[in-house]
């Protein structure tokens, strides 16, 4: 029941040709939410994010408040769940923590997350919106992009300086 927002055991250099073909590929994209992402006075949760759908080709531009519409994700109830896995906690005991902790809710949470196949937690997603604000500050600024698969998600800045 893990999510699929993965920090994957490739080298740093196969990250980054991956991340560099992603954006040859949807460049036209990227010059477009740079120049969004770059006519803002201050970082929001308006700032412009893009998102990759790789099986379609299909790309999804706008705010990052957004991102929990365009991404399957975790209910809240099954957070302390991941966490605990995350952690190192065996699956039983885990399970067992958050059912005395929460009950129905987290048996109705699993229940749901067994027919969505969500992609990212709460946690994830504000683990996101993070990144993007720390790009927004860095010097060029970056863009927060997001790459979709069937089975994950991996994000990462990309310099607004190479579209601008």
């Amino acid at each position: 029941m893990s999510p699929g927002f993965v920090a994957h055991s490739l080298s740093m250099s196969d990250l980054a040709r991956i991340h560099q073909a992603l954006v040859e590929d949807y460049r036209e994209s990227f010059v477009i939410a740079a120049g969004r992402l770059m006519a803002l006075p201050s970082w929001t949760l308006e700032a412009t994010v893009v998102l990759m759908h790789t099986q379609t080709g299909e790309v999804t531009i706008g705010p990052v408040r957004s991102l929990p519409l365009w991404l399957d994700h975790l209910s809240p109830e099954l957070d302390a769940f991941v966490r605990l896995q995350v952690q190192g906690v065996p699956f039983q005991d885990a399970f067992a923590h958050c059912m005395e902790e929460q009950g129905e809710e987290f048996t109705e949470a699993c229940e749901a997350a067994k027919r969505t196949k969500p992609l990212v937690t709460y946690d994830n997603l504000a683990e996101l919106t993070s990144i993007s604000q720390k790009g927004f500050t860095r010097e060029p600024r970056e863009l927060l992009a997001l790459a979709q698969w069937p089975d994950h998600v991996i994000g990462f800045l990309v310099s607004c300086e190479d579209f601008h």
